[in-house]
Parts: C-alpha cells; structure tokens; sequence
C-alpha cells in the first residue's frame, strides 16, 4: 500500500501545469444554457521530458437540468484543416454529461476526459506541427430531469 501511495505522490509531482496569465480563459461557443470556454495552459511530463501547449476547455451548464453533452473538434494544423474531410465517428466524438449548474475542464493528467483538451504544440521542438485553429463542430445538447 505504501509503494502504491509514493507511486502515485511522484507521478503527480512529476506532472505540471502552467496557466499562463497572459492567456485568461475566453467563451468560445455558448448554445441552450451551455457554455465553453478555453484558455492556454502548459504541461510538463519533467520525468518523460515532455513539454507541450494546450487549449484547456471547460463545459459549464448554466441550466437547473441534467445535459448530454456531445461534440467533435476540427483542427488546422499549419494552417490546413486535418480534420475537416474525416469521418465523424464515436471515436472522434466527445460525450460528457453534465449536472444542473457543474462544470468540467481539461487537465495535464492522463485521466482528462477526452476532449477537453487541445494539442497546440511542443514547447521544446520548434519543427513540430502548430496548432493554427481549432472549431468545435456538430456541437449537440440533450436535457433530461
């Protein structure tokens, strides 16, 4: 139990994450009392030497009912769109569920739920692809009590 409990303490230790105060978090879509904001943020893998940028985003449901929420992400990698002409499958299409008044965001974990995060770039190799634009596409809410 202890090993479990030093594993766990260094591989969060070894994880970190940089808001940067120059980027504030910006509303990027808001459709049926849900919103989605993203913001830039850092992430270190210091143990792997990995270092990398990301859109943050963070689902908000200003309703008083439970929703489904569903969407895809086009991304324009170096100016051309990577994703447009793909197929949108369940493999591609990001589902979270949201509570009356929760919110959810992204984090540098690899626990993140899935979209919620948005490659940009390698902050340690400068000949990788950069992320020129980002949309959110087929964006759907469905509301339950």
């Amino acid at each position: 139990m202890r090993t479990i409990f030093v594993f766990a303490f260094f591989a969060l230790l070894g994880q970190q994450v940089m808001l940067s105060q120059n980027n504030p978090i910006k509303i990027i879509k808001e459709e049926q009392g849900i919103q989605i904001f993203a913001r830039e943020i850092e992430c270190h893998d210091n143990a792997n030497g990995i270092h990398q940028l990301f859109y943050q985003l963070q689902l908000v449901n200003t309703t008083n009912l439970h929703a489904t929420i569903s969407w895809n992400i086009d991304n324009w990698l170096n100016g051309a769109c990577v994703t447009c002409d793909k197929p949108k499958t369940s493999e591609n299409t990001y589902t979270i569920e949201l509570a009356p008044s929760e919110s959810i965001e992204g984090n540098c974990d690899k626990t993140s739920p899935k979209g919620l995060m948005v490659y940009i770039k390698q902050l340690q190799n400068n000949r990788s692809s950069v992320l020129s634009k980002f949309e959110i596409v087929n964006f759907k809410v469905e509301f339950y009590e």
